[in-house]
């Protein structure tokens, strides 16, 4: 008999597991399963080529789960604006294969086939800038957080006026789907980007106005974070939670927004408990492990329960690699990701604390350069440089 190819294997494995762990962690009654599938399709929609393998399993289940194909086409259209055009019409192309895939093979429902007619309201140059103004004040009346947007418009009034009548008058009063689930679709892009943080407050002040709690917000990030990666969903909570706390200081929250429903998730498992003992064995001094971690344990418990069950208690615990590589495999993964300064320095004290050398990090850092950029690189390399400043010379000539 044939044996499976090892990485096929592998990649059975990482299916099983991913079924297990949204069970387990991310599915909760405080979002439905269309909810977290659309989710996911913008997530995965918007890193391209990187997400494109799993692109179609998430569409047929956000349309089994009661999404309309109008839905989707609308949502990855309006992502056109967050993650690049590119990445909206390949996705697109993909969503044509998906539906042309359920007619044939009798798939589909009528209720998903249903199309509402029509276009976006049109006019001269002048009348779109202006309806979109309106959009503008009905989804984010407190305005910008920040003079980024002025600064453009005062910049570049012509680029301004553009990009803002394409969005809030073309795309977002386009027939298809809510005002409320295109901010679905930009907040989860924003989050798998994690490139833009002044546009995931943004989105996330729309996605709360516009009829979301922030539980439902927490619950998002939560569930993206098996496609997105933990680090990157940490790190758009620690944006939500900044986003909560403006609209409390500003009194701008909705009535809505404190709406809570039990996640029901039970009792951790015997993985977390083992993760959680090895955390804190590469932990002893009991370090700030960033905001983003912290908040997880207090605002999104199945955020944090995952992490510390997958990443602790399973993956460091299997014995394929030594925890060196491991540490050290970690460590280049966060920088190539980039923007999430916290995590990598913890990851840099853990790695030291568990006898990776300071050296063999560098050299981690240094060889990733080439394939994440020299940006990301020296970025991390003043991570770790505050890293091993504050632990002294105890371990200097490592």
């Amino acid at each position: 008999m044939t044996k499976k190819n090892i990485a096929r294997v592998a990649a059975d494995e990482l299916r099983q597991q991913y079924d297990s762990l949204v069970n387990t962690y991310t599915a909760t009654p405080a979002l439905s399963m269309m909810d977290r599938e659309l989710a996911t399709v913008a997530a995965l929609a918007a890193i391209g080529d990187k997400g494109s393998s799993q692109l179609p399993a998430h569409m047929h289940a956000a349309l089994a789960a009661g999404a309309t194909r109008q839905m989707i086409v609308e949502g990855l259209a309006t992502i056109s604006q967050a993650s690049g055009t590119p990445t909206a019409v390949n996705a697109i192309a993909v969503a044509a294969k998906v539906f042309a895939e359920r007619d044939e093979k009798n798939l589909g429902s009528d209720a998903e086939r249903v199309w509402v007619e029509g276009d976006a309201p049109g006019g001269d140059v002048q009348e779109r800038w202006e309806r979109s103004q309106g959009t503008i004040a009905e989804v984010y009346p407190a305005g910008p957080t920040d003079e980024t947007y002025t600064a453009v418009n005062n910049l570049a009034p012509h680029f301004w006026r553009d990009v803002v009548s394409v969005f809030y008058n073309d795309l977002f009063l386009h027939p298809g789907t809510s005002i409320k689930y295109r901010e679905l679709f930009i907040m989860s892009t924003y989050a798998a980007v994690n490139s833009t943080p002044l546009q995931i407050i943004w989105h996330t002040n729309g996605a709360l106005n516009t009829g979301w709690t922030r539980q439902e917000v927490a619950e998002i990030f939560t569930h993206l974070a098996l496609n997105i990666g933990i680090t990157n969903a940490m790190t758009a909570l620690r944006y939500g939670k900044h986003v909560f706390d403006q609209r409390d200081e500003r009194g701008t929250a909705k009535d809505h927004e404190p709406l809570t429903v039990d996640a029901a998730r039970g009792e951790p498992g015997s993985s977390y408990q083992k993760g959680a003992a090895f955390l804190g064995a590469l932990n002893p001094e009991r370090l700030p492990m960033g905001e983003g971690w912290d908040l997880a344990e207090q605002y999104a418990p199945g955020l944090h329960r995952l992490a510390v069950d997958y990443l602790y208690g399973e993956l460091f615990n299997r014995e394929e690699l030594d925890d060196k590589v491991k540490h050290l495999a970690v460590i280049s993964a966060i920088a190539t990701q980039g923007g999430v300064s916290e995590q990598l320095a913890f990851h840099i004290e853990a790695a030291l604390n568990a006898g990776v050398t300071r050296r063999e990090i560098v050299e981690a850092v240094r060889l990733m350069s080439a394939v994440g950029g020299f940006g990301k690189a020296t970025d991390a390399l003043a991570v770790a440089e505050k890293v091993f400043d504050r632990r002294g010379a105890a371990d200097q000539t490592n």
